[in-house]
């Protein structure tokens, strides 16, 4: 977002909030730490919000003697310069669209919807994802398989990572006794179910489709990253396990080495 462009502000009792674009929130400009989610503290009425708005608490409430209704515009009306530059949609093309349909990508929902499923580039290669069985099928020959169950999640949970071979388009293990650096492979790193299918995942855990898909739009043109072996802990490794076996060989030398030389 341009630095220099004037925030857009908004105010409901005569309190301003600044509208920010990237989380979805409004955000008290003298109390930062009172947000507002515009996901789920307000009722998307898909040309305005609901907002049950509790004067003392200057929030969202639930008490129904406390709150009063405050109807709250879209972001494409609140900050249309914003949402242009989050969603790269032309301000002239923002008018009468609702935050939903610029956020989501309508095309790809509708192709969803119908069960078209998502895919992913793999090293090059086109993967579907069908998260019901948990796992990736080559698009061409719908063989080989990648099971999610072989890749690990990152330790933050946002990521599948695993060590990959391209010509074989399989996942492989590493030997933790490996020496040297094993020929043709590399480490990739994709999203967790959330990225993959935001869809299937709302749908396999129960969540709210159109709340998941606001905080995390159908990716149309997914790409594993491909993270060369030297970048990963695979040369500490090696390393290790050199050291490890040059010691094994002294300490085996200092065995078989005779203790009194001979006399001649």
């Amino acid at each position: 977002m341009n630095k220099l462009r004037q925030p857009a502000i908004y105010s409901i009792d005569q309190i301003t909030f600044l509208v920010d674009i990237e989380k979805q929130v409004l955000r008290q400009t003298n109390d930062p730490g009172n947000e507002i989610s515009f996901i789920n503290q307000m009722t998307d009425m898909g040309d305005h919000y609901m907002l049950a708005w509790d004067p003392a608490a200057k929030n969202a409430g639930f008490d129904r003697e406390k709150v009063e209704p405050v109807i709250v515009p879209q972001l494409t009306v609140l900050d249309p310069e914003g949402m242009s530059e989050k969603y790269r949609v032309p301000v002239d093309q923002l008018e009468g669209k609702s935050d939903f349909e610029v956020i989501v990508d309508q095309e790809a929902l509708t192709l969803r919807e119908k069960g078209v499923l998502p895919r992913i580039n793999i090293a090059g290669e086109a993967f579907i994802i069908d998260l019901r069985l948990r796992e990736l099928r080559h698009a061409a020959n719908f063989h080989p398989v990648i099971s999610l169950k072989s890749l690990e999640l990152t330790g933050d949970g946002w990521h599948y990572e695993a060590y990959y071979h391209p010509v074989m388009k399989q996942v492989v293990e590493i030997d933790p006794k490996l020496l040297e650096f094993p020929e043709g492979v590399v480490k990739i790193k994709l999203p967790n179910e959330i990225g993959l299918d935001p869809v299937a995942t709302a749908i396999k855990y129960g969540m709210n489709e159109r709340e998941l898909l606001r905080r995390y739009p159908i990716q149309k043109e997914l790409k594993a990253e491909i993270i060369p072996l030297s970048e990963t802990n695979i040369p500490a490794m090696i390393r290790r396990n050199r050291e490890a076996l040059r010691e094994e060989h002294r300490e085996n030398m200092q065995r078989t080495k005779p203790r009194i030389r001979p006399k001649f």
